[in-house]
Formats: C-alpha cells, sequence, structure tokens
C-alpha cells in the first residue's frame, strides 16, 4: 500500500513507525502533546536540510501517520492501549488512593476511581479534540463509569490472580519441602495460624530441644496431628510411634541433664553414715588427750549452776538440775574433779539439744554447754582442734538435712537471700579448722538429693515434676543458682518446661485423636450430626480452653478433610512426616519459598485499573 507521496505504508519500518507514534499518542492527556511535539521538531530538523518548507514538511508527515496508521489499524490501536496503560499505571501506583486503593468501604473507593476516571477522561477527549465541550463531556462519563468499577475488577481479578500465583507457589515450595503439595498447604496454613513463619519455627525448634518437633508449636499444628492419629493407616503409625517414643526417652533425658548439671546422684543415708563413721574416728583421738589430764576443779561451773537452778523455773529448771547432776561422781552427790566427765556432759548436752523446743531451755542448755567448753580449754588445751574437726562433720550433716528443704515450700524452706547467706557463711572455717568448710558440698548434695526423689516418685508425671522442682514462682530458680549456679540452673528448668511441652503434645494429640476417631465414625455411620464435634472435644479438653478457641476453629476444615476418605493417604502420610520434623531442613526451605502467598502480585491491581479506565477513554478517540 503507498501513500499519497508514492511511499509504502505497510512495511515493517512502516509498521514500527506505526507502534512507536501509537505508544506515544495512546498515554493520556500528554500523549498527543508529545507526539505532536515530535513530529514539529522533525518537521523543523528536515526542512532546515531541503528545499520543502516547514509546513510542507509538516503535511508530507500528517498524511505519512495517516497511510500508516490506515495500513496498520490493529498495530495503531494495540501500541495506543499499551501506551494508555503504561502511561496511567505510574500515576495509579504513586497515588493509589485516588485511584480507589485507600481505606473505606468499597461503595466509597468505587466513587472515588469514578471521579478520578471522569476527570481523566474528560481531560484527554479536551487535548484530543481541540477543546470540544461535548467529545469532553463524553470522555468524562466513560471515564467515570469505568473508573467507578476499577475497585471491584481489582479485587476480583486480583484474587484470581493470586490464586494462581499461589498454587504456582505451592508446588514450587511443596517440591522443595520434599511434600505432597496438598499436605504443604496444610501444614504451611497450620503454620501460619499459630504464628510462625520460615524464620520463627526452626528458632522455636532450637529452642526446645533436639526432640522438638513442628506438632509441638501450637495448637494447629497439634490438631493437624490429632486429625492423622485418629485415622487409620501409615500417618497414624507414624504420629504414634513418634510421640510414644519421644516420651519413653523422657526420663533419661531429664536424668542425664541432671546428672550433667547437678552431679551425680548421692543417697543422703549413705552420705550419712560416712559422716558419722569420721565422727567415730574421733573417739579414740579423744582418749588420747584426756590420757594424763589433770584433776580440775568445776567447783565454779557447779555453784553457777546451783544457782540458776534456784531461780529458773518449768523445763529450764528441770534440764539444768540434769546437767548439775551430772557432774558429780556417778551414784554421789561429790562433784567430780574428772576433766572427761565435763566432755561427757557437753556431749550430753549436745543430745538434750537435738530434742528440746522450749526456747527458756534451750539458752540455758547453751550457756551451760559454753561453760563446760571454757572448762574443758582451760583442763585439755588440744581438744579444741579435735572440736574443730568434729563439728565440721556436725556442720555437713546438717547441711546435708538442709539441703533437702531448699525446694520445700512450707515455712522450713529458706528463702533465697538466706540460702545464699548460709552458703556464704557455711564455707567459712569454724573455730580451730584450716581451709574452707564442705557445707556448700553438702547444701548442694541435699538438694540433688531432693531432686532425684521427686523424679522418682513423679517418673509419670511430667507436669507434677516441674511443678516441684520449679515451683510456682522464682524461689527454686535462685535457691539452685547458689548451690549449683545460674547457668546449670537455667539449663535443667529449660529441659523440664521442653519435656513437659513433649508431654502435653502427646497427650493432646492422643486424646483428642480418639475423639476425632469416635466422630468420623458416627459421621460414616449416619450420626455425627450433633453438636459435640472436634471443635468441641478439643476445647473441652482443658488445654487452654476459650482463649485458644479462635485459633483452633481455623482448623475445622482442614481436620475435617484428614480424617475424610476423600484425602489420600499420599496427604495423610506426607503431612505426618513433616509435622514429626522429618526434613526439618528441607520444610524450613520450602516455607521461605512460600512466603509471599496469600498476597496479590503488585502490578495486577494498577494493571487492571488502567485498563479500564482507559477502556472509557479509547471509545473517544
Amino acid at each position: 500500500m503507498l501513500d499519497r507521496n508514492g511511499l509504502r505504508a505497510d512495511d515493517a519500518l512502516s509498521e514500527a513507525r506505526t507502534g512507536v507514534g501509537g505508544l506515544i499518542e495512546g498515554i493520556p492527556i500528554v500523549g498527543p502533546i508529545l507526539r505532536g511535539g515530535t513530529e514539529r521538531a522533525a518537521a523543523a530538523t528536515l526542512a532546515a536540510f531541503s528545499d520543502e518548507t516547514y509546513d510542507q514538511v509538516m503535511d508530507r508527515i500528517r498524511e505519512a501517520n495517516r497511510a500508516e496508521k490506515e495500513a496498520n489499524p490493529y498495530i495503531d490501536k494495540g501500541t495506543q492501549i499499551t501506551g494508555a496503560v503504561a502511561g496511567t499505571i505510574p500515576a495509579i501506583m504513586a497515588a493509589p488512593a485516588a485511584f480507589g486503593a485507600g481505606s473505606g468501604s468499597l461503595l466509597l473507593r468505587s466513587g472515588i476511581s469514578g471521579v478520578t476516571g471522569a476527570a481523566i477522561g474528560g481531560a484527554d477527549a479536551g487535548v484530543r479534540s481541540g477543546g470540544d465541550a461535548d467529545e469532553m463531556w463524553r470522555g468524562a462519563k466513560l471515564g467515570g463509569l469505568f473508573g467507578l468499577g476499577g475497585p471491584v475488577a481489582g479485587k476480583v481479578i486480583g484474587a484470581g490472580a493470586r490464586s494462581l500465583v499461589d498454587a504456582l507457589r505451592t508446588r514450587t515450595a511443596a517440591r522443595v519441602a520434599g511434600m505432597n503439595p496438598q499436605a504443604f498447604g496444610y501444614f504451611r496454613r497450620a503454620v501460619t495460624d499459630d504464628g510462625l513463619d520460615a524464620s520463627t519455627l526452626p528458632r522455636r525448634l532450637t529452642e526446645m530441644g533436639p526432640e522438638a518437633i513442628p506438632a509441638d508449636l501450637g495448637p494447629n499444628l497439634q490438631k493437624q496431628a490429632g486429625a492423622l492419629a485418629a485415622t487409620p493407616g501409615e500417618a497414624q503409625a507414624t504420629i504414634r510411634n513418634a510421640l510414644t517414643d519421644r516420651q519413653a526417652g523422657a526420663n533419661a533425658r531429664i536424668g542425664q541433664t541432671i546428672d550433667e548439671t547437678m552431679g551425680p546422684n548421692i543417697v543422703p543415708s549413705e552420705v550419712r553414715v560416712g559422716i558419722e563413721g569420721n565422727q567415730n574416728s574421733f573417739s579414740p583421738l579423744y582418749r588420747e588427750v584426756f590420757r594424763g589430764a589433770r584433776p580440775y576443779d568445776m567447783s565454779p561451773i557447779a555453784e553457777a549452776m546451783d544457782v540458776d537452778i534456784g531461780r529458773l523455773r518449768g523445763p529450764a529448771q528441770a534440764r539444768l538440775r540434769q546437767v548439775r547432776d551430772m557432774l558429780n561422781v556417778a551414784n554421789s552427790n561429790v562433784l567430780s574433779t574428772d576433766p572427761g566427765v565435763m566432755f561427757q556432759t557437753r556431749q550430753a548436752i549436745d543430745g538434750l539439744l537435738k530434742t528440746e523446743i522450749d526456747p527458756k531451755a534451750i539458752a540455758t542448755l547453751m550457756e551451760a554447754r559454753q561453760m563446760l567448753d571454757d572448762g574443758l580449754t582451760r583442763a585439755v588445751p588440744r581438744i579444741k582442734e579435735l572440736d574443730a574437726g568434729f563439728s565440721e562433720l556436725a556442720r555437713q550433716d546438717e547441711a546435708l538435712t538442709r539441703g533437702q528443704q531448699v525446694l520445700d515450700s512450707g515455712r522450713t524452706a529458706p528463702r533465697p537471700s538466706e540460702l545464699a547467706a548460709e552458703v556464704e557463711q557455711g564455707v567459712q572455717p569454724q573455730g580451730m579448722q584450716i581451709g574452707p568448710s564442705a557445707v556448700p558440698l553438702r547444701l548442694s548434695q541435699g538438694a540433688r538429693a531432693e531432686i532425684d526423689r521427686i523424679v522418682g516418685t513423679n517418673s509419670n508425671d511430667i507436669a507434677a515434676m516441674n511443678r516441684l522442682i520449679k515451683g510456682e514462682g522464682d524461689w527454686n530458680r535462685a535457691r539452685l543458682s547458689t548451690l549449683f549456679g545460674p547457668e546449670k540452673a537455667d539449663r535443667l528448668f529449660k529441659v523440664l518446661e521442653n519435656e513437659r511441652i513433649y508431654a502435653d503434645t502427646a497427650n493432646t494429640v492422643t486424646r483428642n485423636s480418639e475423639t476425632a476417631a469416635r466422630i468420623a465414625v458416627q459421621n460414616e455411620l449416619g450420626g455425627g450430626a450433633g453438636n459435640f464435634g472436634v471443635k468441641e472435644a478439643f476445647k473441652a479438653g482443658g488445654f487452654l480452653g476459650a482463649a485458644r478457641s479462635a485459633a483452633i476453629d481455623k482448623a475445622d476444615d482442614i481436620v475435617k478433610a484428614l480424617i475424610s476418605s476423600n484425602t489420600g493417604n499420599v496427604t495423610r502420610d506426607s503431612l505426618a512426616r513433616a509435622l514429626i520434623g522429618e526434613q526439618r531442613e528441607k520444610l524450613v526451605e520450602g516455607l521461605v519459598r512460600a512466603q509471599g502467598m496469600g498476597t496479590t502480585p503488585a502490578l495486577v491491581d494498577p494493571v487492571v485499573k488502567a485498563l479500564l479506565l482507559n477502556a472509557g477513554t479509547a471509545r473517544t478517540r
């Protein structure tokens, strides 16, 4: 086809010029201005280097453009639409609220978009028609009409695009995770509903220890595991076997942690036998220091006791009279001068103090003991060296008993500050003792023995074990930190908490899977139309109740699908392996690939709105 100048208007070069010109001209409002400016610049340049005038060149260019458009109408129309859309998209992205992408109801946003469309349509028609009022009114009406439908169309088409993209992402992510696509979709939804993602899931599993599995991390994941545990097949065996095997090793893991943080277990009675044996070894040493000891005048001590006996009344008087009689020669009223009698009387007072409960009697006995101790120091100087060793053993024995009380919740239990003071004071040597005392060691051994007793008597109840060792507040943590160090105490408490979570998962999954199995059978037999379903059974199980019901409700349709015969075994098996943490690294990689699902691709909304707006303006051209 030839134009008026005898040139072809449908060759490749003409088609290219038609396309470029259409792209420029299609831009709303400014397109004709830009194309006109380009043509005028070209005419001025050609006129400067030829014998033609500027007007002659402009006429030739316009005629060539007209002929090329007539020869290539589809290229012209298509590129004008492309130019219109491409020219509108930046405006939509720069001011989305003006095109109905802001906040507010759909009706409000449609109204705003209609006003914007009318303004663009009217202005564009005015530029292209040279200011013709009828064309501007027509352009405004069409632009407003198509702009009005922009938000609705963007929402509908965006949902379709989102579904398509999500389906593609799910297949890719499932392949990376090594899962069935449907199973991966179920798994990812539960992860999301439990507030997890590709970054928090592996961190939470790491925090909960090497035995942790995804089913430990939230109610939706647990509910899926419960549904699988209720459905006969390989998936059921996978879930139940994993939980059973893990629970079987709970006590061994706890015991290992206790040994590593608090040392090997000791039996208090055996330690006490050793202490008593060491104390008995002092008997020949005491006999040795008394051998050859000179008589000692105990009359000042006896006279002081006689004065107090005449003054005191009640248990204190009776106890002191009992002690005073011990100072006499056996079966007589004659005061002894044997230092050994003072020693034996002091020992007898120690025995009385162990059972005495009257405060005044205790104070009186302590005063009498001190007088005898002072007399022994003067009569047998070397006895204080032996007393130091014997006293150290007695302190260790008391500390062993005290250590078994540190986790108590009653009045006998020390406050954390009191225990810290006891440890600090206990390590100090007493009397003529050389070197630090073993009292802190005995305190820690007593606590270690008590923990072993708690574990042994609650081996089948992890929750009770947690409650007794960890206590209700922070006192037990502080006490164990004092005896074993903060890091070891924290590690023990963390392991106990992890094991409690593991036990909760096993109880929740198996308990509710039985309910789910019964409901599934009822449905199969046609009797499952009652009000008590999987949701009600799970909520009524005492597992945080209504606080978790909102999250639990979201998983109902998945649970129903999992226990339905319509869901294949391949999907169930794949989901079961994911829930027990097989190929954990691949699962995380799959979740990373799935990020962004549920969101509309960024350009879908602007493109849809640009197409609609320019569909209206195109009718005025």
